[in-house]
């Protein structure tokens, strides 16, 4: 049976703001009012930065701070081309109550900065299939 997969955007309840500053560095702010998995690290609800570590690189890892500094995860992505984006965006895949991060995409880039699938979300992804839905949410900025 196929994951169905159905698309939320939602904008009440989120804040992601996005900037390139002039040390090269790039970063995006959001409030995230869900709890949510990067990598194998489990992140709770509240304001974060998202920040590229390694610019230059073409594989960039991204470090997902708390603005308190408590609680951080960094996780190794890949460019995926798409439509040039007007609002930077936080993407994650919802299955049931759980969250994990997929992807995020600076304003005025064309390039989304996806995370692979870790081996408990395959496994999330595999057990809500029998009956369970996923979607996948959206979360943009002004």
């Amino acid at each position: 049976m196929k994951l169905c997969i159905a698309i939320m955007i939602l904008c009440a309840g989120f804040v992601v703001t996005g900037n390139a500053q002039t040390s090269g560095s790039q970063t995006m702010r959001a409030r995230i009012p869900f709890t949510f998995t990067v990598g194998h690290k489990k992140l709770p609800a509240g304001d974060y930065t998202v920040s590229i570590l390694n610019p230059s690189s073409d594989r960039k890892a991204l470090q997902i701070r708390s603005e308190t500094g408590r609680v951080s995860a960094i996780v190794q992505t890949v460019g995926v081309k798409g439509t040039l984006a007007d609002n930077a965006k936080l993407v994650f895949r919802r299955y049931g109550d759980s969250y994990f991060f997929a992807q995020a995409q600076l304003a005025g880039e064309s390039t989304s900065l996806a995370a692979t699938k870790t081996r408990a979300e395959r496994a999330t992804q595999r057990a809500l299939r029998q009956g369970g839905d996923g979607s996948v949410v959206a979360v943009f900025g002004k």
